[in-house]
């Protein structure tokens, strides 16, 4: 049955994805180059690792407060304090004088922790039989972003260097900032009696509901795979093409996500949650294989193909999990707790990132196989948790 949505919500959630992909822009600019920043300044990988985490590390830390806040306070206020955050932190990422200063600015810019909050709108928005869906357009316009900053990225930095990336990405948090201020309309939510008298479900008692505890593990995983792509991709392309080409190889990955995303929406609706996300985990335990085990498959002669195929594989995957996770995580929530349990949600998803960029720049110093071991055994531990969920 196909997704219906009143003229209101309509409204909110396509104004609500414009200004969130402005956001997610800036952000995506930096995501295939950073590693090549960050050897400006040290010849450290586990630094540059942990410089590409640190922003992770912050989000996590205020996912909770922010979602909290914004169950009280409302959705837009806290949206906008978050945006203005992030863009301080990306125009001091811009002039770091050493790594340590860039670690600094990357953990101003996780501040702006508006995951949750961005979610939790689009469920005080959207009826709960279509809010698969309505995620999915807001990860489509974030996966629009993808296409944009990650294809666009490597070019603006061959042709203004590295760090115009970061002030372009301070400049659209505040473009973000100024349009959701104008054109974001917050739906009246409905006050209970926990809004009442400040008795919502506090954060122990959500992370006390199974289902929540495994989607939040499961975005933590999602989020680990995620910067360790990152982290490796320019490292490994760049032994193969210029940086202003690398759009040869992101651009048919960032098209395989997309149309998987939209898809796999659309089959969660229909029942089939925990299946599409068992199979995603799968999808990126092969995307591991073919990045740093890529051979016995008889294209040991074109590693730019392997690459690829490896990075088509991972977009599948984490395009896969990226609409359906939020969405289970607010059907096993309270309604009156959609920000608190989002936030749990997204602190883990950002505690991944911040993890997987650490581990990324530490394990690149031992070996390949290492990162190959870490990344086998988070996929394994998808599949089963994922397997456990029960609100699918």
């Amino acid at each position: 049955m196909r997704a219906k949505f009143s003229p209101d919500q309509k409204r909110t959630i396509a104004t609500l994805s414009v200004a969130i992909a402005i956001r997610m822009l800036g952000i995506f600019l930096v995501l295939p180059i950073f590693t090549l920043y960050g050897e400006q300044f040290t010849a450290s990988k586990p630094l540059i690792g942990l410089a590409f985490g640190s922003y992770g590390l912050t989000n996590a830390l205020l996912q909770i407060p922010f979602g909290r806040l914004s169950d009280r306070f409302g959705r837009k206020p806290l949206l906008l304090i978050g945006l203005v955050l992030h863009s301080v932190g990306s125009i001091l990422a811009a002039v770091p004088p050493n790594i340590f200063a860039l670690i600094a600015a990357r953990l101003i810019q996780g501040t702006g922790a508006v995951s949750s909050v961005a979610f939790a709108l689009v469920a005080d928005s959207v009826d709960e039989k279509n809010r698969a869906t309505a995620m999915a357009f807001l990860g489509i316009s974030i996966g629009l972003s993808f296409v944009g900053g990650i294809l666009a990225g490597p070019v603006i930095a061959s042709l203004s260097g590295y760090a115009s990336l970061f002030w372009l990405s301070g400049i659209l948090s505040l473009v973000a900032a100024l349009y959701l201020a104008l054109a974001v309309k917050e739906p009246p939510r409905e006050h209970t009696t926990a809004d009442v008298s400040g008795d919502r479900p506090s954060v122990a008692s959500v992370l006390k509901i199974p289902d929540i505890i495994r989607l939040d593990a499961c975005g933590f995983l999602m989020s680990f795979f995620m910067s360790n792509f990152f982290f490796n991709f320019p490292l490994l392309a760049r032994r193969h093409l210029p940086m202003h080409s690398y759009y040869l190889l992101l651009g048919p990955m960032l098209l395989a996500g997309t149309v998987v995303m939209f898809g796999t929406s659309r089959v969660a609706d229909r029942g089939w949650a925990k299946s599409t996300g068992v199979a995603a985990f799968v999808v990126l335990a092969i995307s591991a294989w073919l990045l740093f085990r890529g051979t016995g498959i008889g294209l040991e002669a074109h590693p730019l193909l392997v690459l690829m195929i490896a990075g088509m594989f991972f977009f599948a995957g984490f395009s896969s999990l990226e609409p359906i996770l939020p969405s289970l995580i607010t059907k096993a929530s309270p309604k009156t707790a959609y920000g608190t349990a989002l936030g749990t949600y997204n602190a883990l998803l950002f505690l991944g990132s911040f993890a997987g960029g650490a581990a990324a720049g530490f394990l690149s110093t031992l070996g390949t196989e290492y990162l190959l071991t870490a990344l086998l055994i988070a996929a394994f531990s998808g599949i089963v948790l994922m397997a456990q969920v029960k609100h699918a």
